[in-house]
């Protein structure tokens, strides 16, 4: 599928009422505002994928995708406490002990994106051009071999039941287990 099939399939799947996997969540944002999307892209330092930004733009900020939906920027969708850039804003943040084995904050540019509960997370790498898809298990990360339109596909064609595939799996440097 193209970046323009997969927007005209998610905004078919929201005008059906079916904007995540969730029944409970089945109201979506309005569309992002320029004004958010430079803001977001400030502050990761990266530009966002085009594909995100027409999702963004043109179907809702946030509260549609896989699970419960993909996060929001500024006043758009929030699953469950901060909002996606408010996390960002945290990496930097030292931990409480630096003794604990906590994982390492995720690379710059890598940005939590779709909560699929107990701790597990789709995660978008915008230092990609096409967005590189990771997967975030209770702290333990790994690259993807997919991009965010080969993941938005995936879900649509409803192979994403259970977060990312563990043969899509990349292991490098910046994975951490």
């Amino acid at each position: 599928m193209t970046d323009d099939e997969v927007l005209e399939a998610v905004k078919a799947r929201v005008q059906e009422g079916r904007p995540t996997d969730l029944d409970s969540c089945l109201l979506t944002q309005a569309p992002a505002s320029a004004e958010a999307l430079a803001e977001a892209e400030g502050i990761i330092g990266y530009p966002l994928p085009p594909l995100l930004r027409r999702l963004y733009t043109e179907v809702a900020n946030g509260g549609f995708g896989p699970f419960g939906g993909i996060e929001g920027l500024r006043d758009g969708y929030a699953s469950d406490g901060p909002s996606m850039l408010e996390v960002y804003l945290q990496y930097d943040e030292p931990g409480p002990d630096p003794e604990e084995q906590a994982p390492p904050s995720p690379p710059h540019g890598v940005l939590l994106i779709c909560n699929h509960g107990c701790a597990m997370w789709s995660m978008l790498d915008c230092r990609h051009p096409e967005g590189q898809m990771w997967w975030w298990d209770q702290g333990d990360r790994r690259k993807c071999d997919l991009t965010l339109c080969d993941w938005m596909r995936m879900w649509l064609e409803g192979k994403l039941e259970h977060g990312i595939p563990g043969h899509l799996a990349v292991e490098d440097e910046e994975s951490w287990c």
